[in-house]
């Protein structure tokens, strides 16, 4: 059966998300990484890198949170049976969000929460350019209900992910009436639903998966 490794992180969620919108069965295994359950030789043998999530799936073993949506959705074949077009844009979406939306929301979170000495100028900077990320996805969604038209797909699962922590981060959407009415819409959806409660629950260290 196939093995998730995760922990209440981002990048966690969005595998979560996949797996219960694509009905893959699965065993959930946590790894707590506030107490550094990343770092055991055992996991380290999964991901030398030390990162959750990981998925573990007859014997091949993948990390990087897109990779494995990439590799969840084509197992199950949900999302990619369209047009070669809306492939290439999920995959876009994929990279966008890897090399751009994460890394600049991830530093709008370190400088505004967890950096032990603040730096104004570098949580202005990142900020700035997390706002700028909201502008660009908000135009892509002008006149479309999900990032590849009426299509439901990891790409949206992706992006979603950071932007569900815009609170959190001190982002606005105020100006991006698109994004706030796609995130409420993600958020209606049973599976986004099961998988934010399961991650909120201060018992994920006993739970397998979510309840049905």
């Amino acid at each position: 059966m196939l093995k998730f490794y995760g922990y209440n992180t981002i990048n966690s969620l969005k595998i979560l998300m996949c797996l219960l919108e694509t009905g893959l069965d699965y065993d959930f295994i946590p790894i707590n990484i506030r107490k550094g359950d990343q770092h055991s030789t055992d996991f380290r043998t999964l991901n030398p890198a030390g990162k959750v999530p990981v998925i573990s799936d007859e014997g091949r073993i993948l990390a990087e949170s897109n990779a494995i949506l990439l590799y969840l959705a084509k197992k199950a074949g949900w999302g990619l049976t369209t047009s070669a077009e809306n492939i290439d844009k999920i995959n876009i979406w994929l990279f966008y969000q890897a090399s751009s939306q994460g890394p600049y929301f991830g530093q709008v979170e370190y400088w505004s929460a967890i950096a032990k000495t603040p730096n104004a100028d570098a949580l202005a900077h990142y900020t700035s350019i997390a706002k700028n990320s909201i502008a660009y996805l908000n135009k892509e969604l002008e006149n479309q209900k999900y990032l590849c038209a009426d299509i439901y797909s990891i790409a949206d699962i992706a992006l979603f992910s950071w932007i569900n922590e815009c609170d959190h981060l001190g982002l606005s959407l105020e100006d991006a009436p698109n994004i706030a009415r796609w995130s409420k819409a993600i958020k209606a959806r049973p599976a986004t639903t099961k998988a934010i409660e399961f991650f909120g629950d201060k018992s994920i260290f006993t739970a397998k998966k979510p309840t049905e």
